[in-house]
């Protein structure tokens, strides 16, 4: 079921299917509550879990602002919170994909009481390399406009359908808003209290030894999705979906603690 509800005077829309435990699903940049379902998440985590997929501001059917400003990660998950709040959910568990990953971990960095267990695909809550903030600002600027957009949505390795259906969902100048809006701020996985599993693809950029390291000395489950980029790792459910769901099912609070 389609629903949305206002958060700091936006329009924030979401998708919640299935009962039982809360599993909060948190799309890419570009993508939409929907794409889980259109790529054969939603339907499967639907039977087992009461599923709520975001469409974060900027992207899908939430409103579209211009002001990166209004970007910023902690306003973001404050607007997870309000969806949160509006299906009465306490805790949930959380699994973010690519810029979605970015903000489950600023949800449980920020809100840790919030998030039961989180799982982060595509993305970690790691240090960044140097010059990032340049090159996302540089980013920003290239997807500003249609004609980038479409450039970065094929080098990203959409298909035309892809392509068409991302235009048809997004704005521009929002999403370049959304990216602009990250770059003072970024997740740290030694903040986050949440157990925690990253996955990437394999032939996506790959977690660093020290990444690894650190995720062994936390305690993070790290996993591979042989031969996939970053968009093909999401392509790619059932492979994700045999990585994440024994973790889900282990951190499925009990029946009592529900």
């Amino acid at each position: 079921m389609r629903t949305s509800i206002a958060s700091r005077g936006f329009n924030i829309s979401y998708r919640a299917e299935g009962a039982g435990t809360p599993l909060v699903l948190l799309c890419g940049w570009s993508r939409w509550a929907d794409t889980w379902w259109d790529a054969g998440y939603g339907d499967r985590l639907a039977k087992e879990y009461r599923v709520i997929a975001i469409d974060r501001l900027g992207h899908g059917e939430s409103d579209k602002p211009h002001d990166p400003a209004v970007y910023e990660p902690r306003l973001i998950v404050s607007d997870i919170v309000a969806v949160l709040d509006a299906e009465r959910v306490d805790s949930a568990l959380v699994w973010g994909f690519s810029m979605g990953a970015e903000n489950a971990a600023a949800l449980a960095m920020l809100e840790p009481a919030r998030v039961s267990a989180l799982v982060c695909g595509g993305n970690a809550p790691v240090p960044s390399p140097a010059g990032r903030r340049e090159q996302v600002l540089s980013a920003a600027e290239f997807v500003s406009t249609v004609e980038g957009m479409e450039a970065a949505s094929r080098s990203a390795g959409l298909t035309d359908e892809e392509v068409v259906e991302t235009l048809a969902h997004n704005d521009p100048a929002a999403l370049s808003a959304s990216m602009a809006g990250t770059v003072d701020w970024e997740p740290a996985a030694v903040d986050v209290q949440a157990p925690s599993l990253w996955y990437k693809g394999s032939d996506d950029n790959p977690l660093s030894p020290d990444d690894l390291q650190l995720a062994d000395r936390l305690g993070v489950e790290t996993h591979l999705i042989p031969g996939a980029s970053h968009h093909g790792s999401f392509l790619r459910a059932d492979d994700a979906l045999t990585i994440v769901r024994p973790f889900l099912e282990q951190h499925r609070p009990s029946a009592a603690a529900r």
